[in-house]
């Protein structure tokens, strides 16, 4: 307990946070760099997490910018975003060389030392979650091996024995390099949830095979036809499941469903409220990976996994 409140005491050195860091430019990053990573996550959407190293370096240069032009920025201020950089990036040696560059600005000093302490505790947050994510991923692996209540002699056998969560679960995933066969059947059922035919009609790339640009061959295309045929038909009568669906997601989903209906035939005249649908969570038992069924990692951890001594 002693040892613990004197370590409270003793102010941590300048480099306990570097590992945190990865040195990319510690003598300063050149103009084009500097702007490149102002911009690379420009065009985020409100639910893309943007890493705080990027959020913060933004900031620094949205304060010191103030709406200028990058091609007129002068010396002064081409130097304060360089130091906003290294603030935001690199190591300590390089942050304290830069805080002595700016002794003569109190001001700016201190707003480099606020920056680089909110940083540090996201980082430190960041780092905490990601060990948490890496443990409770420890055991994949040992899910992967694990041996399945079902058995067959192909992929389709053991999807043929699933539940409609479980073949959301494959549909959520489905790499259509591995072809069509398997969600063919999938979205062939009338059991499928609406919610499970729809991701993977705009997964699909609905507005390519409309407008006739789809490469993927036949077998695609006519997928796609015939399962926006049955949504236009209302084949689906199980709509229990949400589509959860990021904001960038759901606006190329909405704008290829538009793109659809435009062409003013079937089967493309999809009801436009297809994706306003809001349901439950899906709870899968079984997942697909690299071809492969194996359980759901979250079911097998809590109903299947040994317990560790």
């Amino acid at each position: 307990m002693l040892a613990k409140l004197l370590t409270r005491l003793v102010p941590l050195p300048a480099s306990a946070h570097d590992h945190l860091f990865t040195t990319f430019a510690p003598d300063g990053a050149p103009p084009q760099v500097l702007r490149a990573l102002w911009e690379q996550y420009r065009d985020a959407l409100p639910d893309e997490p943007v890493p705080p190293q990027h959020a913060h370096y933004r900031a620094l240069v949205r304060h010191i910018v103030r709406g200028a032009s990058w091609r007129r920025l002068d010396d002064l201020e081409l130097r304060r975003v360089g130091s906003a950089y290294v603030c935001c990036f690199e190591r300590s040696e390089a942050f304290e060389f830069q805080l002595a560059l700016w002794r003569i600005d109190p001001s700016f000093r201190r707003l480099l030392v606020q920056t680089r302490e909110r940083l540090i505790a996201e980082l430190m947050a960041l780092h905490a979650a990601e060990s948490e994510r890496r443990a409770h991923f420890s055991r994949w692996r040992e899910c992967l091996a694990a041996p399945l209540d079902i058995e067959a002699a192909s992929l389709l056998g053991l999807i043929q024995q699933m539940k409609p969560d479980d073949w959301h679960e494959i549909v959520l995933h489905w790499d259509w390099d591995w072809g069509v066969a398997e969600i063919a059947w999938i979205a062939g059922q009338r059991t499928c949830d609406r919610a499970t035919a729809l991701f993977a009609l705009c997964s699909g790339g609905v507005a390519e095979v409309a407008l006739h640009r789809h490469r993927r061959g036949e077998d695609h295309a006519g997928f796609v036809r015939s399962l926006a045929a049955r949504l236009e038909g209302g084949f689906y009568p199980n709509a229990e499941l949400g589509l959860t669906l990021s904001m960038r997601q759901r606006l190329g989903f909405e704008t290829d469903l538009a793109v659809a209906r435009s062409t003013g035939v079937s089967p493309w005249q999809l009801p436009v409220d297809l994706l306003a649908h809001e349901g439950r969570a899906h709870f899968p038992r079984y997942a697909v990976s690299d071809r492969q069924a194996h359980y759901h990692y979250e079911y097998w951890l809590e109903h299947l996994a040994p317990r560790k001594r």
